[in-house]
């Protein structure tokens, strides 16, 4: 069987954990019938294992931001670019945001505010054709939640997907790295647990925010195809005869 490490770049909070499992969890959900998964917490002080081990490395989301600079976010992307010499390598919201940093990209706060909730995002010419979005509609619904964002390609990548709230959604670099700005790994039910959690913020940015992005979501049954697309395509596992269908 194939093997990932799961680079988990936070951890929920209480309720979120409680409800739903930590992030790794919601990545194996999708990913653990076919492939064997590791999790490495460098944000909690564990080393990151020789990469040479493994068939891929995927990045998770987190409620930090990688404009804090952390040691070891600086570790952690020198660490990702140079798997990505030999590995595919997948980031997922901070995970896109980390990677992008570490090619000599810019994040920063997005001035228009949280994304949040169910939201549409535009494949380009080049997104239609990578295996990442085989099979996918050009127009695609996604969760989303994040406050920073990758306000211009990094170095070196081509555009995937965009939309007029982040223009940098998804990108490439080569054969090997793959990033999103949203969650594929993420269902309605999360999303809705995230907006209650975060009201407040949500409020703040906006009278009524926290009700219109609850309004907003819905099922995106397609956006984990994404998640099987990166391990059939990109770290070779077999492909299914039959997709299974997750609540999305």
């Amino acid at each position: 069987m194939r093997r990932v490490l799961i680079v988990q770049a936070g951890s929920g909070d209480a309720v979120l954990r409680s409800r739903h499992g930590d992030y790794p969890a919601w990545f194996a959900r999708h990913l653990a019938t076919r492939v064997e998964l590791r999790v490495v917490r460098p944000w909690a002080g564990e080393r990151l294992p020789p990469a040479s081990t493994f068939h891929g490395v995927l990045v998770t989301g987190s409620a930090r931001s990688v404009t804090e600079r952390d040691p070891w976010m600086e570790r952690t992307g020198d660490y990702l670019l140079d798997a990505a010499r030999t590995l595919p390598v997948l980031g997922v919201c901070f995970g896109h945001q980390l990677l992008a940093q570490a090619l000599g990209g810019r994040v920063e706060r997005n001035p228009r505010g949280r994304e949040a909730g169910t939201v549409e995002v535009s494949l380009s010419t080049v997104g239609r054709r990578d295996p990442l979005f085989a099979g996918l509609p050009p127009v695609l619904a996604v969760q989303q939640t994040h406050e920073d964002h990758v306000p211009e390609l990094p170095p070196g990548a081509v555009l995937l997907a965009a939309n007029a709230f982040s223009p940098v959604q998804a990108f490439a670099v080569g054969d090997a790295i793959r990033c999103v700005q949203f969650h594929p790994e993420m269902d309605a039910a999360r999303s809705r647990t995230l907006a209650e959690i975060r009201r407040a913020k949500l409020d703040a940015q906006c009278p009524g925010g926290a009700e219109a992005v609850l309004a907003s979501i819905r099922l995106t049954p397609e956006a984990p195809r994404i998640l099987a697309n990166w391990a059939e395509r990109f770290v070779g596992v077999a492909p299914l005869r039959e997709r299974s269908r997750l609540p999305a």
